[in-house]
């Protein structure tokens, strides 16, 4: 299946299979994993939200504090039963790339 980048909310892994949710909240499955998708997507569109997660500016409502020191994400698709948490170690870099973007 062929999607249009711009359609792509996000991409994120459920027991060990990689997932593509499109703006619609359909899924589909990917062949390539998490790390090889990350050196393939463009660096100001997709972010490296987690081990489970990459998100597309695009589609961000936005993120809030958790616990001081993560970012909880708000992802704008009709598939909300995601929960999008930004590490503490990753969180500045996700603040950098949210404003320059």
């Amino acid at each position: 299946m062929l999607l249009k980048i711009e359609d792509i909310v996000l991409f994120y892994t459920e027991s060990r299979v990689v997932y593509v949710l499109d703006k619609e909240g359909r899924r589909y499955m990917c062949d390539q994993n998490l790390s090889e998708l990350e050196t393939l997507l463009d660096d100001h569109t997709f972010f490296r939200a987690n081990r489970q997660y990459i998100i597309n500016i695009q589609y961000i409502r936005g993120y809030k504090t958790l616990e001081r020191v993560k970012l909880a994400v708000d992802i704008n698709c009709n598939e909300s039963n995601h929960s999008i948490i930004v590490s503490q170690e990753t969180a500045p870099y996700f603040r950098k790339w949210i404003n320059e973007n």
